[in-house]
């Protein structure tokens, strides 16, 4: 038991050493703030630079919208498919090979893609007509400085750009306000370009899921590219048709961001890209690190010494384990019984008397004591006290039969004295003076000895 004892409390010593050791040299990270260089594009960020307001506004105005935290192929093979798909800025976990498959093949088949990037991602600013689109940043070092949460900063110099052509991105909206980061999306007609997209997708992921197959013979797609809005040579909201759906590129990420989207009329075009009428409408978290296979347990003390504690209390005790399982000196010899229990020389003497048929020395031992605990019950002398008045007293304060007693106590005494008895009788007295003795309240044990 020491031993135990002794090892709880070194294990509680090693422990709080350890979290008073990390809890010293544990440095707070300073929580890096929102810039245009680094920006935080999550609708969980209430910064500057996220898109919390955004998701708010549609969830508020009765929209269906969600926060897609499952991986690309989820898209068409999940429960739920949603209509549209909001990727906006610099993500924080790789959109692989795999993924960029999948969101095209998905966006083919029906659904919406809008990207809002300065520099989107390799692979998604496609389309399958005769086009090619890319987007050209001048590599701004200001991005690093300027403060995103003051808007005159981010919109010096830059007037409100309007509309260019009425659709389904310009509806209530006069005119938005672009900060002066915003890129330029590039067009170039490519002949070809459409059956190399359509051929692409037959050999990479089957046949293409459009809603019309494409007929035989020279690939002449009549759709095109649509601008929606430009500042001056500079395109700023692009809608790229790919298969039965469409890929919506946006040049500049502050107009649907925290900072941004109250200037001008961006709420309203925030709103306009991602209608869908009643579809759901989901923003990709997956890229941002907000997965939802994700450890919620590490995530909650992500930045704090607790993770590095708990891995350090985990070894600790499987080393408790270990040595616990480990002999490291010679084996201690088997603790060999005690003989001389109690409880065995009363078992003991029961025995030898049970083979020596020596009922009257039971009755002795079981009466004797009897009478010294009765006398000492009374305040009596027990060599003093007769049969006859010892009896009265037990009657009188057990409420019992006197003359039953008064039997009794003589029967053992002649026993004692000489008279034979057999097994039988022995029992037969034994139970009468156990039942005397609770009349009387004797307890057997160390209080009544």
């Amino acid at each position: 038991m020491k031993q135990r004892l002794l090892m709880l409390l070194l294990f509680a010593v090693v422990v709080a050493l350890l979290v008073g050791l990390n809890a010293a040299s544990y440095r707070q990270k300073p929580r890096q703030p929102d810039t245009e260089g680094y920006a935080n594009r999550s609708s969980f960020n209430p910064g500057a630079t996220g898109t919390q307001a955004w998701y708010s506004l549609l969830a508020e105005s009765g929209r269906n919208v969600v926060r897609w935290q499952e991986p690309m192929s989820a898209l068409s093979t999940g429960k739920v498919s949603p209509s549209v798909l909001v990727m906006v800025g610099y993500a924080r976990r790789d959109i692989t090979d795999k993924d960029t498959e999948a969101i095209l093949r998905w966006v083919a088949g029906g659904g919406r893609l809008v990207l809002i990037y300065r520099q989107a991602p390799e692979g998604l600013a496609v389309t399958s007509t005769d086009w090619q689109a890319s987007l050209t940043s001048a590599g701004n070092l200001e991005l690093f400085s300027v403060d995103p949460s003051d808007q005159r900063q981010m919109t010096a110099g830059v007037d409100a750009v309007h509309p260019v052509q009425p659709g389904l991105f310009t509806e209530q909206v006069n005119a938005i306000q672009p900060s002066k980061f915003a890129d330029n999306i590039r067009l170039s007609y490519v002949p070809g370009n459409a059956r190399k997209v359509v051929d692409a997708m037959g050999a990479n992921a089957g046949p293409p899921p459009f809603a019309k197959p494409p007929s035989p013979g020279p690939v002449r797609d009549l759709n095109a590219p649509v601008i929606y809005y430009a500042k001056g040579a500079a395109n700023l909201v692009v809608e790229l048709p790919y298969g039965s759906g469409s890929i919506v590129l946006v040049s500049d990420p502050y107009m649907v961001s925290n900072g941004g989207i109250s200037l001008a009329d961006n709420a309203r075009l925030a709103t306009n890209l991602v209608d869908a009428g009643g579809g759901l409408i989901a923003f990709d978290e997956y890229h941002q690190g907000y997965s939802s296979d994700s450890n919620r347990f590490f995530q909650f003390f992500e930045g704090t010494p607790v993770v590095a504690i708990f891995f350090q209390a985990v070894v600790l005790v499987g080393l408790v384990f270990y040595s616990q399982s480990r002999r490291f000196a010679r084996a201690v010899p088997e603790s060999e019984m005690d003989r001389l229990s109690k409880l065995e020389y009363v078992s003991a003497m029961a025995e030898l008397q049970r083979r020596t048929r020596a009922w009257d020395l039971a009755i002795e031992n079981i009466y004797s004591d009897f009478r010294r605990r009765a006398a000492r019950l009374f305040g009596i002398d027990v060599k003093a006290a007769t049969s006859d008045a010892l009896s009265k007293k037990i009657a009188e304060r057990g409420a019992l039969d006197p003359a039953a007693v008064r039997e009794t106590l003589l029967k053992c005494e002649e026993i004692i004295r000489g008279e034979p008895t057999n097994p039988r009788e022995a029992v037969r007295l034994c139970a009468a003076l156990r039942n005397i003795e609770r009349g009387l309240g004797l307890r057997r044990g160390r209080d009544s000895s």
